[in-house]
């Protein structure tokens, strides 16, 4: 059997992450905010800035602008990710770099989803707890959300992982490879991006690399699930996911990593008159 290419594995591991979160923060919060009449100020890997008075605007409009703003994130993840697991579950002819960027691309998301409609829904503060707190009867509508976000960690675990884990046995450390090293590569993306953020040095409850941490530990989770419980079907085949050397993932990528790190990090646009940097 082949060996998995390492360089063509982080790479693949890399795009994926950055193109699920920049599907968050750009594709998400900030083009909600455009279409829903805002003009965007600034955007970076961990927030989409509207230099406006929220008041002013739910006075004038409701709540509506600031649900879409808010919701916009999860939802892109959310389409995004069924689109790529479409493709996945019905184009047979993907190179094995597409198949495995594929998968990790709808996992990333399917993480993010998963952590915001359960995680940060018990915690508070986040986006959907936002959402809730604009409604009557939060309570009921905070234990729809978790009933939600419980019925997607189930399903859409099955269904991502019966549309591309082939049968591992003889085979664990692949299966490690291609759970861990995406996670590690991420992680240390995203910490990266967030050095040179000027949300990166503020107070604890304020801090977006502290916040990261939070998704941190759903990566982590999410590989040791994958290895514990490793769903598969035979009719997966295990060539698909042993990634061979691919020049064109590894340009490619290293171009958007640098992007990533050194220019969408610190934020696109500026950040004055954020209430976080006031004070």
């Amino acid at each position: 059997m082949k060996k998995i290419n390492l360089p063509t594995l982080i790479a693949i591991s890399a795009m994926s992450w950055i193109l699920v979160n920049i599907t968050h923060e750009f594709f998400g919060h900030a083009v909600f905010g455009i279409v829903s009449g805002l003009t965007l100020n600034a955007v970076s890997t961990s927030t989409a800035f509207f230099n406006i008075d929220w008041n002013s605007i739910i006075n004038q409009h409701g709540y509506t602008t600031l649900r879409l703003f808010l919701l916009g994130g999860v939802l892109m993840n959310f389409v995004t990710g069924v689109i790529a697991l479409l493709i996945l579950k019905f184009n047979k002819s993907l190179s094995s770099q597409m198949h495995l960027f594929l998968w990790l691309f709808s996992s990333f998301s399917f993480i993010i989803i998963v952590m915001n409609f359960i995680s940060v829904t018990f915690i508070g503060g986040g986006d959907l707890p936002q959402i809730i707190s604009t409604f009557k009867n939060q309570e009921n509508l905070k234990i729809i959300v978790l009933i939600i976000g419980f019925i997607t960690m189930i399903a859409g675990y099955m269904i991502i992982q019966k549309n591309f884990m082939p049968e591992i046995k003889g085979h664990r450390s692949v299966l490690i490879s291609i759970t861990l090293i995406p996670v590690i590569t991420a992680i240390i993306i995203q910490t990266l991006s967030l050095l040179k953020s000027p949300f990166a040095y503020l107070p604890p409850s304020q801090n977006h690399l502290l916040a990261s941490v939070l998704v941190y530990f759903h990566f982590l989770f999410w590989a040791l699930i994958v290895n514990i419980i490793p769903l598969s079907s035979k009719k997966n085949s295990l060539e698909k996911i042993i990634t061979e050397k691919s020049i064109i993932w590894i340009t490619i990528s290293l171009i958007m990593v640098v992007f990533y790190i050194f220019i969408l990090g610190p934020g696109i646009g500026s950040f004055e008159g954020h209430s976080s940097l006031n004070g």
